[in-house]
């Protein structure tokens, strides 16, 4: 399978909705249908279990290259790519147990949760969804929000805070499960195409084969790095995507328009070359950042700052992009007949996912000092 041929393929025909879909804040129903009959949303899966076999570098590509045409689209895919990728890595790794969800990914099902806690917000330690131990498995309660893909979703994964204390619980749950709804909350200026609905659970029953209680935080190996660099750089590929489409959006836009009396267009101007420039730089740099961060894991684990840098350089990179591509192409970029004005709402949700910005910086500056990640008081008197 020709990965990248079939992204750009993909790409230009979600770019004949994505204005559409963004207008009406509406779930692009076609476009997921679309990517599951081309096999787009089975790519990581192994070959032997019906998907594409394709490792997080080409994904990090294909993400890229599908966000340019509807960035929306690409990001609500995301939230189901990456969590299979996780789970191709684990199984080579001999963990048998990811079969079953990559098996269920071949045949087309479509997976995704939230880990984000609608009263309390994300918590990856834990989660104030409390679950409840009972006779054969767990009973949850509670309210779960920015579940994206959520109109789609075939089975849930989530977590939960357990009653005992003994720790968060990792669960999955088919969508007609009884007393589990999706409730569509998500009006929103960024990514309005998503479906990033809330999620209630009202006394569900999650089998004991279902759930799993967490490994403790102070564990990190393979399989935590694979988790958090599957999310991560792909997520950040999808605003990489954005703002390369932005900087091909304005740098076209300026090489075609005359001002009355100029002999040149506008791209000859001193401010637009050195405008252009910047943005040619930031995207360098966020490519280098992303690209060499998956090279290097191939080889070894990388802590958890290393990852984390990725999703603070490449995200506030797009934005800074984006927004100097809006002040090069001027006053027609608040138009909504142009594109630019659609990507400048949607790369401000970059920096939002998680790690957000201040704890990303938190978490890379204790490392660059030396400082444990644990260590108390938090700060110095």
């Amino acid at each position: 399978m020709d990965v990248m041929a079939l992204a750009e393929e993909l790409a230009g025909e979600l770019a004949t909705r994505a204005a559409d879909v963004d207008r009406d804040g509406r779930f692009p129903t076609e476009n997921i249908e679309l990517l599951r009959d081309r096999g787009y949303m089975k790519l990581p899966v192994p070959v032997e279990l019906g998907g594409g076999g394709v490792d997080l570098e080409t994904m990090c590509h294909a993400q890229r290259v599908l966000a340019s045409g509807c960035a929306s689209t690409a990001l609500a895919v995301n939230m189901h790519l990456f969590g299979l990728g996780a789970a191709a890595e684990a199984l080579t790794d001999g963990q048998l147990e990811a079969r079953m969800v990559l098996q269920l990914a071949g045949q087309g099902i479509v997976i995704g949760g939230s880990f984000t806690d609608a009263a309390t917000g994300l918590n990856v330690r834990a989660s104030s969804t409390p679950a409840e131990r009972v006779d054969g498995g767990y009973r949850i309660n509670g309210r779960k929000a920015f579940c994206s893909l959520a109109p789609a979703l075939d089975v849930f994964y989530g977590t939960a805070g357990l009653t005992d204390g003994s720790g968060l619980l990792l669960f999955a749950i088919g969508r007609d499960a009884p007393g589990l709804s999706f409730i569509d909350s998500w009006d929103t200026m960024s990514m309005r195409g998503t479906g990033s609905w809330d999620v209630v659970f009202d006394n569900v029953f999650v089998p004991e084969i279902m759930g799993q209680v967490g490994a403790p935080w102070e564990v990190w190996d393979r399989r935590s790095e694979a988790m958090l660099s599957w999310f991560v750089c792909t997520l950040s590929a999808v605003y990489l995507g954005l703002a390369e489409a932005a900087a091909r959006f304005a740098f076209g836009h300026v090489a075609t328009r005359k001002l009355t009396g100029m002999n040149h267009p506008l791209a000859r101007q001193p401010g637009m070359i050195f405008a252009a420039g910047e943005v040619d730089a930031q995207l360098r740099a966020a490519r280098a950042t992303l690209f060499d961060t998956v090279r290097r894991r191939r080889d070894q684990v990388l802590p958890p700052a290393e990852v984390v840098a990725v999703k603070y350089v490449v995200t506030n990179a797009a934005v800074a992009v984006v927004e100097r591509c809006f002040r090069m192409v001027g006053g027609s970029a608040i138009y909504r007949r142009l594109p630019l004005e659609r990507m400048f709402r949607d790369v401000q949700a970059g920096p939002l996912h998680p790690p957000t910005n201040d704890l990303a910086l938190e978490g890379l500056g204790r490392e660059a000092l030396g400082i444990p990640p644990d260590a108390t008081p938090r700060w110095g008197d």
